[in-house]
C-alpha cells in the first residue's frame, strides 16, 4: 500500500521550503487508475509537441516502487520541458479516488467552503459528481520561467480530463484554466506584495 504518511510529507516540504508555492486540485468525473495518469501525461505531451518539437514531460513514481506497488501508486514527479532550451521544472502529482478515505480533498472542499457561499456551492458539487482528485503542486513560483510550466500543466491536464480547478490560494472554483492562470497570477503578486511588507 502506499504511505501516505510519507506522500504528505512531500508535499508539506515542497510547500514549506520552496515558496512561494501552490497546490491545485482538479475534480474530475472520469475514474482514474495509476496507469491513466501515463496515458494522461502522454497525450498532454503530444498536445504541447504540436507548438514545440522540444517539449518534454517526464512521469517519474516517487518512493522507487516495485512493479506490484506501482498499481497502487498515488505520487508522481512530471518534469515539465516547455519549449527547446526551456529549464526543467518539477512538479508533483497526486492522484485520489474519491472514496478513498485517505483522499485529502475533503480538507481542501471544506476550507475552499469557508471562503464564502458561492465557493461552498461549487465545492458542495463537486464533491457530489467527481469520481477522482488530482493534486499538482509546485514550488520556487517566484520567476515566469517557472510560472509558466505549472500553468500549462494544470491547464492541459484540466482541459484533457474536463476537470474543474480549486485553487485555495487564488480562492477560485473555475473549469476555464485561463480564468484560473489570471487568479492564480494575482495572488502570487499579492504574496510577492506581502512579502516585501514584511521586510
Amino acid at each position: 500500500m502506499p504511505d501516505a504518511r510519507k506522500e504528505q510529507a512531500y508535499l508539506q516540504n515542497l510547500v514549506n521550503t520552496e515558496r512561494p508555492a501552490r497546490m491545485v486540485g482538479l475534480f474530475t468525473g472520469h475514474q482514474m487508475k495509476p496507469h491513466d495518469v501515463e496515458r494522461l501525461v502522454n497525450a498532454c505531451l503530444q498536445a504541447m509537441r504540436e507548438e514545440d518539437q522540444g517539449a518534454s514531460l517526464t512521469l517519474t513514481p516517487l518512493g522507487d516502487p516495485s512493479p506490484k506497488e506501482l498499481e497502487l501508486q498515488r505520487t508522481w514527479r512530471l518534469t515539465v520541458v516547455d519549449y527547446t532550451d526551456a529549464a526543467p521544472h518539477d512538479c508533483l502529482v497526486q492522484v485520489f479516488d474519491m472514496r478513498d478515505p485517505e483522499s485529502p480533498h475533503r480538507s481542501l472542499l471544506d476550507h475552499i467552503g469557508t471562503m464564502d457561499e458561492e465557493l461552498s456551492t461549487a465545492a458542495s458539487h463537486l464533491m457530489a459528481t467527481a469520481q477522482t482528485y488530482l493534486t499538482i503542486a509546485s514550488g520556487k513560483l517566484d520567476d515566469e520561467n517557472r510560472i509558466h510550466p505549472f500553468q500549462n500543466l494544470v491547464s492541459l491536464f484540466s482541459s484533457a480530463l474536463g476537470a474543474a480547478i480549486v485553487d485555495p490560494a487564488a480562492a477560485i472554483v473555475t473549469s476555464d484554466p485561463g480564468e484560473w492562470a489570471d487568479a492564480m497570477e494575482q495572488s502570487l503578486q499579492i504574496e510577492k506584495e506581502m512579502g516585501m511588507l514584511r521586510r
